[in-house]
C-alpha cells in the first residue's frame, strides 16, 4: 500500500487531499441546511481501505484480545449507549455541528474513510487499531484532533521491528509520550468550554515533571510476543487499557478520612477529606458525567440509621465533578449546550479536597458510628433517566475509598 500522509485541519478532522477538504465541507453545510431532525451526510467514498482490527488477531493474538475488552474498541455510537444516545441528540440540536467534535475521537476510521453511514465494518470499532498505529506527530493546535497520519506503515515503538509479508512496520518515538493521547483527551466544546483536561491535568502534575507518561500507568504490560512470528521481549504494552477495577495499581489512587469537628446543641459537623494520592490526572477526569460521590451515613449500635445524606441535594459538599450551565445560567447543562462552567471540583493530582457536613444528631444513647463512602458512577442520575440507559450500567457505584469514625453520644 502506498503510505498517504494526512494532517488535521481546522473545523474537520483529517485532511486526505484537498478534493477530501472540500468534500467534508460540503458536508457540513449539509448538515447546517438540514431540517432540525438528524439526517446522516451522504456516503463520501475515498480510496482509503482501512482493515479491521479483527484482522491484526491472525499475527497479533493477544494484543488484539486486550483492545476488544477495552474502552477505546467500544467508544463508537453503537457499542457505547451513552455516547451513542447523547452524539445523537446533539446532532440534532446543533444540526450536525458536534459531528467534527466528537466523531473524530469516538469513530476513527469513519472520519479517515468518509464513512459516515457505517457501510465497512471497522467504522464500528471506535478507536481502531489501523487509526491509531498511523499516527505518528502531532497536527496543526486547532486540528480536531491535532494529528499527522501517515496510513500505511503501521507504527509502533519498535526499532527493529520483524519484517512481515503483510504489512511495512514503522518505528514512532511519539507513541512513547503523553501528547499521543492528549490528541483527544482534551478536549472543548463549540463554545469553547474546556470539558476535558485529562492531558492538561498531567501536564501540570508532578508525574509530568518526572517524566512518568500516561503509557506507563494505562498500558503497563510484561514480557510476551507482540506478534507470533517475533521475539519474546521484555514489556508488551497492555491494549486493554485497564481502569482502577482491573489495574491493582491505579485502585488505591485516593484515599478518604473523617475529621470531628464542634458539637453545637443537637448538631455535629464533621469533615470528609479526599485526597488524590496515585492518579496522574484530576479525579474524576474526563467529560461532565463522571462523577465521584460522598454518601454519609450513622447508625447506632444496631446498625440502624439514623442520619444520611443524599449526595444529588447537597452537590458543593458531597458531589466532586464538572457542573455546566447554559447561556440561561440552566444546570446541568448537555455537554455541547454548555456556554460556562457552573463548579469545577474535580481533585486535581496530588490536592486534598475537604467537605463540611452538619449532622443532626438523634435522642439515641451510646456509641454511634459514622461511615464515609467514596464513589464513582459513570453518569448523572437525570442523564441516565432522559437517554434510557441501563442503571445496573451507569449508575453503578465503585467504591473508591471508606472511613468510618466512632461517634460518643451522651
Amino acid at each position: 500500500m502506498t503510505p498517504l500522509r494526512t494532517r488535521g485541519y481546522h473545523g474537520c478532522t483529517l485532511a486526505c487531499s484537498r478534493a477530501t477538504t472540500i468534500l467534508h465541507r460540503l458536508a457540513l453545510v449539509a448538515f447546517a441546511l438540514a431540517a432540525s431532525a438528524y439526517t446522516p451526510p451522504p456516503l463520501l467514498h475515498t480510496d482509503i481501505n482501512f482493515q479491521s482490527g479483527l484482522t491484526c488477531r491472525g499475527c497479533h493474538v493477544d494484543i488484539t484480545e486486550q483492545w476488544t475488552t477495552s474502552a477505546h474498541a467500544s467508544a463508537d455510537r453503537k457499542s457505547n449507549p451513552l455516547f451513542g444516545r447523547m452524539y445523537f441528540t446533539s446532532l440534532k440540536e446543533t444540526r450536525g455541528a458536534t459531528m467534527v467534535k466528537c466523531g473524530p475521537c469516538h469513530e476513527t476510521a469513519s472520519f479517515v474513510s468518509n464513512d459516515f453511514e457505517k457501510l465497512r465494518d471497522v467504522s464500528t470499532e471506535g478507536v481502531t487499531c489501523v487509526y491509531c498505529h498511523a499516527i505518528t506527530g502531532t497536527g496543526p493546535p486547532a486540528a480536531v484532533p491535532p494529528f499527522t497520519l501517515l496510513l500505511g506503515p503501521y507504527h509502533g515503538p519498535i526499532r527493529q521491528a520483524v519484517k512481515v509479508n503483510d504489512h511495512v512496520s514503522g518505528y514512532s518515538d511519539f507513541i512513547t509520550k503523553s501528547d499521543y493521547c492528549g490528541g483527544c483527551h482534551q478536549y472543548q466544546n463549540q463554545n469553547g468550554v474546556l470539558i476535558s483536561d485529562t492531558f492538561g491535568e498531567w501536564k501540570r502534575s508532578k508525574y509530568a515533571k518526572q517524566g512518568v507518561t500516561c503509557q506507563q500507568c494505562h498500558m503497563p504490560g510484561g514480557p510476551g510476543r507482540v506478534s507470533s512470528m517475533g521475539p519474546v521481549r521484555p514489556r508488551v504494552a497492555d491494549h486493554s487499557f485497564p481502569g482502577p477495577v482491573q489495574n491493582r495499581a491505579l485502585r488505591d489512587a485516593a484515599t478518604l478520612a473523617l475529621r470531628l469537628g464542634k458539637r453545637s446543641g443537637d448538631t455535629l459537623r464533621c469533615f470528609a477529606v479526599v485526597t488524590n494520592v496515585g492518579a496522574g490526572h484530576a479525579i474524576p477526569t474526563g467529560n461532565d458525567q463522571h462523577l465521584l460521590l460522598l454518601r454519609l451515613r450513622l447508625t447506632d449500635t444496631g446498625d440502624h440509621i439514623l442520619w444520611e445524606n443524599d449526595p444529588f441535594q447537597d452537590w458543593d459538599s458531597s458531589v466532586f465533578g464538572l457542573l455546566l450551565a447554559n447561556d440561561l445560567g440552566v444546570y446541568p447543562a448537555e455537554t455541547w449546550n454548555a456556554s460556562k462552567v457552573l463548579s469545577d471540583r474535580r481533585i486535581q493530582a496530588g490536592a486534598t479536597a475537604q467537605s463540611r457536613f452538619e449532622i443532626p444528631m438523634p435522642e439515641a444513647k451510646g456509641p454511634l458510628r459514622l461511615e464515609a463512602q467514596l464513589l464513582y458512577r459513570r453518569a448523572r442520575p437525570e442523564t441516565i433517566h432522559a437517554y434510557g440507559l441501563p442503571e445496573d450500567t451507569y449508575g453503578d457505584e465503585r467504591l473508591v475509598a471508606r472511613a468510618t469514625l466512632q461517634v460518643q453520644n451522651p
